[in-house]
Parts: structure tokens; C-alpha cells; sequence
């Protein structure tokens, strides 16, 4: 389900024309051609496809799957319209837009950036007698973490808004399915449903028509019956007199660990005696874990809305999603934006007739080759050959209907055969990255587009309150580079967390880690809630505290430079106590925490580099911090505004902090970093004060110098209860060597 989510943006990132390009834009040419010839073996393959695999439901599940009566008289009408098809509905004309955003960033808790967007505005008109006629009018992505701007000329995947059988919860595989599969995400509503979800009914909302017709809209609430990654919570709304989806806003109980599910898959595999092809299957190769774990997917929210058409045809508005993923120490977060507005319903309209395409010839020559008994690797070698002509097939295809017409048409069919599709793109890169029914900008925020503040009113139905049931998960275990790091107090250092979710939003880690230059074992025990959008944690601790309030010395980036030339620019201390926290699970909010800890100092234990030995001399001394028992607490807010690097963007951070105990004290940061684009460079400017009260103690004091304050003086050189800081720079907008020219000024010292 999650692999089909991002084909959209998977298709973009491979397929872009340049505009304006040349040898450049040939080459890319070929390998969107080789991608939609992937995409064309993918949706012919049947060979792929099973039958559905699900717990049957007991006489247990029945008793305990309705909360009250009028939820299970809802379910079973509202199971009976999914699957009920209304002839009466011939056919639409219809705009959609669509937009795909990627981020990306290095820390769970941090500054994203933009790495990557893609949008597309079509005309789609469908008829129940010929299929769908799409008609591509703009397409255009950007990435800019690589400076680049380019159109792209038409997703395979087009934004279909209805047609006969498609699933009204829109995740999925696109057509209905009568039973539930556990093979992608539990349908909640499908039949067998009950052995994975609980059911009751919420409040109800009366419409009243503008011919005063009434309509009554009840909700149900869903929640699975076990965190596991393939089921969901949620709030549905359904046409009371109709039992037709009207809205809905869910998410997945609990986050997708990829390594534990490849390792479940594999399993099955072995296990499944009907497919002895794939019963070899190992999974990932165990050497890749160490580097890219953890791995996770999310999904933190899906909203649908439907509009009345006719007054009589509930049709999809909006659609989107918000997740994320997670590579070891990277952190992707990814939207995913449909919007459709409706010209005509059962108009005048007519959609031409569209030809139903042939069956892709690389799977007819593979199923021909295994009929002949051909031996995998000759077979496998003649298929390589066969996708490598067909992808030429289509460029040469697409090429000589670009010169013939200006536009190139191509014919598919999608959702396993059931609706046949045209596909119209103008060959004018240009005209499509500049066209009408695309905002002014690609880095818009489309607020009157999609509807945020609408969505967002839609998210906080999925409060701490629908939460899927108790029931412990087999613990998952998280190692490898994302864990591990160096510095002069600890030398090398790694570790692993174990995991485990819980149910009711709960989920339960325990973490070790052992340093070698100091001999010692930290570790932590917590628990952590969430509702999707928001963490609390609490736990107790053993650490090491870096209390630079500028990088992060504890990351595996200045653990790196500590390694290869002794930069390690840490002032470090440790803690043992405990604490609860509340976080944004994107990362974007208020975050807070109350503490209680006793803390103390500690010196240098390694001098270690690779080029120098163990005695490398320009390590610098740690502060040596008071040993205290502090209680206290500390908030903080990062706004950011713009996404354009090409424009004007402003990121801010404000950090107070708070604490009693053998020293009563406050502090405060705030910081702010103003960048904008020159035609022939770039600039930052960035401004930052901070001020205490009270008794300020040695590890809470600011502290100036090296890379991440005052560029070109020694790390910890200033320090105090006040400072202030500017930094400026000017840099060229090379992609791959970027000169810079940069000036910091900064005092630290005694507030008086």
C-alpha cells in the first residue's frame, strides 16, 4: 500500500524533461520512456496477485465489534453501498491538480527542507461506455536541494476522481475488494472486517438542501484492534439514507518498520508452498541493516472529502496525505495533494471512443519463454533485451507523434484491467510548466487549493481518545550507524534500542549503549503516546548531555570531523534523572519538557584520530560542569516561513529554560536566520541573543566559537550568562562546489 503511495512520486523524480534541454533532454526522453514501460509490465503482471489473506471472523469478534447497535446497522448498509454500483451515474468532465511534496532533513526534531515537488493539472472526462480521456494541461517538479526546475511530461498514474468499483477510501489498490486482505491496508469497512476493527457510532450532522431536501450525515468511529501497521483508526462519515462515504480522516495504528515487515514477508514466502519461484526469498541482505536502520514508514493522516453532485452523487473533492519515512539518521516527510472540480455530472458530453491497449510484449514474451521451459538465466537475459527495446519502442513512438501533432497520446489500462485510459500530452515542456491551471508558483502554499485550515479541523478528530486496542507487538530492534558516534569524552560509542507498540497509542523502548574510552554503560527506559500528530514521553535516563545550543555534537556529522581532524566542539556533561516530553511527530511545533536529573562532569578520555594516533593534541578541554540536582523545564517553537530558495525565507527559533535545585536559574535563546536569492548569489544573515537569571551553572552557560557560532575562532573560546551573535554570508549558486564568503561577530560573557 505504502509502494503504491509513492509511485506518483517515484514516476516524477525519474521522468523529468528539462526545458530548453538538448542532448540532455534526449537522454531523459529514453529513461521516462524505460519508465513507463516498467509501469506497463507492473500493471499487466496478474502473476503477483493472490487471494486475499485474513483472520476469519469468530462468534468472539462479532460480540465485541459494536459498541452499540446503531454502529453495526450503519457497517453492514454502509459495506452494501461500497460495493453497489449506480448506473445512473454515465459520466463527468472534471479539472484536477495535483501536487506531491518531499522533504527532507537530519534530525527527528529540526528544520526540514524542500527536497522535492511535483504537480499536474488535468482535464479528465469519463463515460461509462468508453473509460477515462485525460488530457494533461500542466506538469511541472522542482528539487530544490539540487537547484533544478523542470516539467515533466504526464504521470502514468492520472488522477482518476471515480469510476466503477474504485474504492472509496482511495488507499489501496485502487478497486474495491469485497473481503479484507492483510497483504495491504485491513479495509475497515470490507466484509471480515470485524476480526481486525471495533465500531461505534459518533455525532450526526443535518444538511439541508437548496430545495429543502434534507440529508444526514452520521459518523463512525473505527479503531483496529491492534497496533499493527496495516490497520487504522478513524473518523467516517456516511450519507445516513444512502450509507455513501461522505468523509473521512484516519491514519495507520501504529508506524511500518520495513525491516521487521520484510523479515514477516519473507517468512510467508518461504511458507507458501504455492510459490515455490519465490520460496528462496531471504529478504534484504543483513550487511545493508547496520546502515540504514532504522527504517520506518507513517502514515499521520489521510483526509478524504466527497461533494454532492446532482444531488444525488457523492463524488471525491479532496484527498490527501501526510506521512513520512525515515533512513537511519535521515527523516523524509511527504505529502501527497488531489483536488477535482466538477464541470459537468451527466452532461452532454461525449468521451470518444478509446481502444483497449494490447498486453505489455514483455510479459507475453516471458510467460512464453516459461511455457517453453527456457532456463532462468537465458530466460532473464532474453527479458533484459526485450525491456530495453520496448522502452526505445516508446520513445520512438512518442517522438514521431511529437512531430506529426505537437501532442502524443498513450492508451493503458489501470485497477487490474477494469478502466481503459487516454492519455493527451502536449510536447511543449515549456507550455506545460507555464500553464494557466498551475499556481503562479510551485513553491505556493495553496491554502484556497486544497483547504489546509479545513484539513487540519479535520485531524483533531483523531485525538488520544481513537486509539487502536491493547495488544503488545513482538519488539523490534534499531542498530547500526544511527546509533553509534565519537567524541573525546566518550571515544567510540554505540548502542541499540529495542521497541515495542503496545496498543491504545502506547509504545514501550528500552536503549543501551556502551563508550570504550570511558568504560561506561547509558541507557534509557520510556514510554511515549501518540495521537499522530503529537508525542508524550516519559522515561528515565542515563546520558550524555552535549549543551551546545548551536549543531548538534552528538550526531553522527560532528562525530565524523571529530574522528578525522579532532573538531569535536562539544561541552559535554552527564545526566541521570527522568523526564517527560511532548513533541510534534512532523517535527513542526511547540515542544516541551519537565525534567528532574542529577547531572556532573567529566574530562577528556580520548585524543584519538585516524590520521594522527592516540594523542592527537588539538582536542580542546570539556568544561568541567557543578554536580547538581536540577527540576525544571525548558519549550520550544520554530516557526519557518517560505520554501523557495530562490526567494526570501525565514527560519526562527525560540528556546526558554527554566530550572531549581542546587541552582535556581532561567534562560533565554532566541534566534533568527533571514536568506535570499541574488541573480548571481546567495545570502544568510542570522541574528541570535540570549540572556539568563539567577545562578546560571557551568553546563547551562552559552557558549561561543567554532563552526556553528563564531566561524574561524576556537569551539567553547567565549562563554557566559549572556551573549549575542550575528553571522553573514554571501555564496555562489554552484550546485556542486559552492564558494562562500562568510563574517561572524559575537560576545559571550557576564550579563552585567
Amino acid at each position: 500500500m505504502l509502494i503504491a503511495l509513492a509511485l506518483p512520486a517515484a514516476f516524477a523524480l525519474q521522468a523529468q524533461v528539462t526545458i530548453g534541454a538538448g542532448a540532455k533532454r534526449d537522454s531523459l526522453r529514453i529513461r521516462e520512456a524505460r519508465t513507463e514501460a516498467v509501469f506497463e509490465e507492473v500493471r499487466d503482471d496478474t502473476s503477483r496477485r493472490r487471494p486475499p489473506r485474513r483472520v476469519p471472523v469468530t462468534d468472539a469478534h462479532f460480540a465485541n465489534a459494536y459498541r452499540d447497535p446503531a454502529a453495526k446497522d450503519l457497517l453492514t448498509r454502509a459495506r452494501i453501498a461500497r460495493m453497489r454500483q449506480d448506473s445512473t451515474l454515465t459520466n463527468y468532465d472534471a479539472k484536477a491538480y495535483e501536487r506531491v511534496s518531499v522533504g527532507l532533513g537530519f534530525k527527528a526534531l529540526g528544520r526540514e527542507r524542500l527536497a522535492f515537488r511535483h504537480e499536474s493539472a488535468s482535464r479528465i472526462r469519463w463515460s461509462r461506455k468508453s473509460g477515462a480521456w485525460v488530457e494533461v494541461t500542466g506538469s511541472r517538479s522542482v528539487a530544490p536541494v539540487a537547484d533544478d526546475e523542470s516539467s515533466n511530461s504526464g504521470s502514468p498514474l492520472a488522477p482518476i476522481p471515480y469510476y466503477p468499483g474504485r474504492d472509496n477510501l482511495w488507499v489501496g489498490s485502487g478497486l474495491a475488494r469485497a473481503e479484507v486482505d492483510e497483504e495491504d491496508l485491513v479495509h475497515p469497512i470490507a466484509t471480515g472486517a470485524e476480526a481486525y476493527y471495533t465500531y461505534a457510532t459518533g455525532d450526526s450532522v443535518t444538511m439541508t438542501l437548496p430545495d429543502g431536501d434534507t440529508i444526514v450525515l452520521r459518523e463512525l468511529l473505527i479503531a483496529a484492534r491492534n497496533p499493527k501497521w496495516n490497520v487504522a483508526v478513524g473518523s467516517f462519515w456516511f450519507d445516513v439514507r444512502t450509507a455513501q462515504l461522505v468523509r473521512a480522516v484516519y491514519r495507520l495504528s501504529t508506524p511500518l518498520d520495513i525491516w521487521a515487515a520484510a523479515r514477516e514477508e519473507s517468512a510467508r514466502e518461504r511458507a507458501d508452498t504455492s510459490r515455490r519461484d519465490r520460496g528462496n526469498d531471504d529478504g534484504p541482505p543483513i550487511w545493508a541493516k547496520p546502515f540504514l536502520s532504522p527504517m520506518k514508514a507513517d502514515i499521520s493522516g489521510i483526509t478524504i472529502e466527497y461533494g454532492l453532485y446532482n444531488q444525488r452523487f457523492w463524488l471525491p473533492r479532496t484527498q490527501a496525505i501526510e506521512g513520512y519515512a525515515q533512513v537511519s539518521f535521515m527523516r523524509v516527510p511527504i505529502t501527497f495533494e488531489q483536488r477535482f472540480r466538477y464541470e459537468t455530472v451527466n452532461g452532454s458530453d461525449s468521451v470518444p471512443p478509446i481502444p483497449v491497449p494490447a498486453r505489455s510484449p514483455v510479459l507475453v514474451l516471458r510467460d512464453s519463454l516459461r511455457k517453453a521451459g527456457v532456463d532462468s538465466v537465458v530466460r532473464d537475459s532474453l527479458l533484459r533485451i526485450a525491456r530495453r527495446e520496448r522502452a526505445e519502442q516508446l520513445a520512438r513512438d512518442r517522438e514521431s507523434q511529437c512531430q506529426a501533432t505537437g501532442l502524443r497520446t498513450t492508451y493503458r489500462r489501470q485497477y487490474e484491467g477494469s478502466l481503459t485510459i487516454a492519455m493527451q500530452v502536449p510536447c511543449d515542456s515549456a507550455k506545460l510548466a507555464n500553464s494557466p491551471d498551475l499556481p503562479p508558483s510551485i513553491y505556493d502554499a495553496n491554502e484556497a487549493v486544497f483547504g489546509g485550515a479545513e484539513r487540519a479541523a479535520l485531524m483533531k478528530a483523531l485525538d488520544f481518545g481513537l486509539q487502536p486496542g491493547w495488544g503488545p507487538q513482538r519488539p523490534t530492534i534499531e542498530w547500526g550507524l544511527a546509533h553509534t558516534r565519537y567524541n573525546r569524552v566518550e571515544g567510540f560509542s554505540t548502542g541499540a534500542t529495542i521497541t515495542s507498540a503496545l496498543g491504545l497509542g502506547y509504545t514501550a523502548s528500552a536503549g543501551i549503549r556502551g563508550s570504550w574510552a570511558d568504560r561506561q554503560v547509558n541507557g534509557e527506559l520510556g514510554v511515549a503516546r501518540t495521537n499522530g500528530r503529537s508525542v508524550y514521553r516519559v522515561s528515565a535516563f542515563r546520558r550524555l548531555v552535549a549543551s551546545d545550543d548551536w549543531g548538534n555534537p552528538l550526531s553522527f556529522g560532528a562525530s565524523t570531523a571529530a574522528l578525522l581532524y579532532a573538531r569535536d566542539e562539544g561541552a559535554y556533561y552527564r545526566a541521570m534523572g527522568a523526564e517527560l516530553l511532548r513533541a510534534p511527530a512532523s517535527g513542526r511545533g511547540l515542544e516541551w519538557r519537565l525534567f528532574a536529573e542529577r547531572q556532573r562532569g567529566d574530562s577528556v578520555h580520548s585524543r584519538w584520530t585516524l590520521f594522527k594516533g592516540g594523542n592527537d593534541d588539538r582536542f580542546i578541554a570539556n568544561p568541567l560542569a557543578a554536580p547538581l540536582t536540577q527540576f525544571g523545564g525548558s519549550l520550544r517553537i520554530r516557526p519557518q516561513w517560505g520554501l523557495n530558495p530562490d526567494g526570501t525565507r525565514l527560519f526562527t527559533d525560540l528556546r526558554v529554560e527554566a530550572a531549581a535545585g542546587d541552582s535556581t536559574y532561567a534562560r533565554v535563546i532566541g534566534d533568527m536566520t533571514v536568506t535570499t536569492a541574488l541573480p548571481f548569489a546567495t545570502t544568510a544573515l542570522t541574528l541570535s541573543a540570549g540572556g539568563s537569571a539567577g545562578g546560571l551553572p557551568t553546563q547551562r552557560r552559552f557558549f561561543l566559537g567554532g563552526l556553528q557560532s563564531v566561524r574561524g575562532q576556537t569551539a567553547l573560546a567565549a562563554r557566559g550568562n549572556a551573549f549575542w551573535l550575528a553571522r553573514g554570508e554571501i555564496g555562489t549558486r554552484n550546485t556542486d562546489a559552492r564558494y562562500t564568503v562568510f563574517g561572524d561577530i559575537g560576545w559571550a560573557g557576564s550579563r552585567a
